[in-house]
């Protein structure tokens, strides 16, 4: 059958199922009925498939950023500068965020105030950010990057890339433009609620989101 004809005919088909979807919708649709003709095995290196999808999601996301973490330890072991990989982290959120308070800096990582300071102060002994007083609250402080922390970050950016493409060696660049597309959404989503609830328990999240819970996984 021609490859147009039977397109539609697929459109005409959900279409016909969901009459309130759009063209978006369906081609969402349509390429993931297509790359799950090409599922891998059904066991993977995180361990067994989950039976919910969005467990099974959960853990595909959860077992690639372990595994990036381990790797982005081994880029930077080249590095001096770099102890963790949570130097990084902290000194990109810094460069991005011109000056910023301590506080600032280490909720927007999601890291705990012991750690934070504790990585903060490692990256002021090594020369890479600097501090002084907010004017408008002597009690706090501002960081910001210095040149050697630029330079440094540079480095950095260079062998997080060679990370990015191992992890991601395979998928073309539409497909990451999909992911990015799907997940994105979901980010800004809980950019936000995240940090402002990071100290409540699970149920003030699904409080706010007005979500019932999932069955078990």
């Amino acid at each position: 059958m021609n490859k147009t004809v039977l397109l539609v005919n697929e459109w005409a088909a959900y279409e016909q199922q969901h009459p309130n979807a759009d063209l978006e919708d369906f081609c969402r649709y349509y390429l993931t009925v297509q790359r799950s003709k090409r599922e891998v095995a059904p066991n993977f290196a995180g361990g067994g498939v989950p039976p919910h999808p969005q467990s099974f999601l959960m853990k595909l996301i959860g077992f690639l950023c372990r595994a990036s973490s381990l790797f982005y330890e081994k880029a930077f072991a080249h590095i001096p500068e770099i102890k963790q990989k949570e130097d990084f982290y902290l000194l990109n959120i810094i460069l991005h965020k011109d000056e910023s308070r301590k506080t600032e800096v280490i909720i927007a990582q999601m890291l705990g105030m012991t750690t934070g300071i504790d990585t903060l102060n490692r990256l002021l002994a090594a020369g890479l950010i600097l501090e002084r007083p907010d004017p408008t609250d002597k009690r706090a402080k501002l960081l910001s990057i210095t040149e050697h922390g630029r330079e440094v970050l540079g480095r950095c950016y260079v062998a997080a890339q060679k990370v990015n493409d191992a992890i991601l060696s395979g998928l073309s660049d539409e497909d990451i433009r999909l992911c990015i597309q799907l997940l994105r959404e979901v980010e800004a989503r809980q950019s936000s609620l995240v940090l402002e609830l990071l100290d409540q328990p699970i149920e003030a999240f699904y409080e706010r989101m007005g979500i019932e819970s999932s069955p078990s996984s």
